[in-house]
């Protein structure tokens, strides 16, 4: 009587999944802190956005993102020329548009692309 440890049944699809379990790992390690933090710029935007217009001019909306943007290190995707603000006597609206390269695995690149808006009542 064999036992079933001794037929070598199953070790190459073990190892195959480790490997694809592996990548996916690598993958999400690379991917996923851009998109955090790109949905921590969204929130920052979504709040600036509500900020009263008296004491909050455009371009101070716009200082204030540019220190969100350094502090998620996405200035080297993110000008300050992509932010527009547009005040209105009721609302505000601020849209960015970005592109991050990432090598989410061994030799293969891709380009993500972002796009942010807020459209939020002035309080």
């Amino acid at each position: 009587m064999r036992l079933r440890s001794e037929k070598g049944e199953g070790r190459l699809s073990s190892i195959i999944w480790l490997i694809v379990l592996a990548a996916f790992g690598y993958a999400v390690w690379h991917v996923g802190p851009i998109y955090i933090a790109g949905y921590s710029l969204s929130d920052k935007m979504n709040e600036m956005a509500r900020a009263p217009k008296y004491n909050h001019p455009d371009e101070k909306i716009v200082d204030q993102l540019m220190k969100e943007v350094r502090e998620r290190r996405l200035d080297p995707y993110i000008p300050r020329s992509a932010f527009k603000v547009t005040t209105y006597e009721g609302s505000r609206r601020i849209t960015v548009e970005y592109d991050v390269p990432i090598e989410w695995l061994p030799g293969m690149k891709r380009t993500f692309h972002f796009k942010h808006e807020a459209d939020q009542p002035i309080i």
